[in-house]
């Protein structure tokens, strides 16, 4: 029964180091360049209208609430869980090959990648990651962010888009080429009208 007991205390202490390292290791195994990049990353990108982060946060309810803690515990009961749930995560994920961490496996990879996650969301939103993530994506035909997606294929500012728009831009952010309108008016329709209902669904359920 001692030895159980010990057994047991050294198991549960090992346990909470690892949870620690998981929670806080970003601010060791990052360098002040790697820091100091993230932050000029979030600070440098291109700010989304309200009407733009309540549709996407409708869409993917929680996504701007929530954590890597949370999409990580949605990973387990949902293996398909889209990355695009918790933005910084998503952050994380595109960034983690252009920082000087060395990966000797693959788990250390992907426990790298969380440990980032988590080093991002206790300096920055989920609101600021998101940001991030449209500035910095391609949707193709010379058109980078929100802004230049959103006049290219409206003639509007973000700020002014209606619903059904902006689910084409979702539509686009999940596959740039599978969903242009140009090339796939088809597949980019039926993507949009997911993507509007999805909406409208998740708005009818928050009301």
């Amino acid at each position: 029964m001692k030895y159980f007991r010990r057994f047991f205390i050294i198991t549960v202490t090992i346990f909470i180091v690892f949870l620690l390292y998981l929670e806080f290791g970003g601010m060791f195994i990052l360098k002040t360049n790697d820091k100091r990049t993230i932050t000029f990353y979030i600070r440098s990108s291109e700010k989304i209208p309200n009407n733009f982060s309540n549709f996407y946060n409708t869409v993917y309810p929680n996504s701007l609430s929530a954590n890597s803690w949370s999409y990580m515990f949605d990973i387990l009961t949902n293996p398909q869980a889209p990355r695009k749930e918790c933005p910084c995560n998503q952050m994380s994920y595109k960034i983690l090959p252009t920082l000087e961490i060395k990966h000797t496996k693959r788990i250390n990879y992907f426990m790298n990648q969380f440990i980032v996650a988590r080093f991002i969301e206790n300096r920055f939103s989920q609101k600021e990651c998101l940001q991030f993530n449209f500035s910095s994506f391609n949707f193709l035909e010379n058109r980078k962010g929100l802004s230049e997606v959103s006049q290219s294929l409206f003639k509007k500012d973000a700020e002014d888009l209606k619903p059904m728009e902006m689910a084409e831009i979702l539509a686009l952010y999940e596959a740039p080429l599978k969903h242009n309108r140009s090339r796939n008016p088809q597949k980019a329709k039926e993507r949009t009208e997911h993507f509007y209902h999805v909406y409208l669904n998740n708005s009818k359920i928050k009301n």
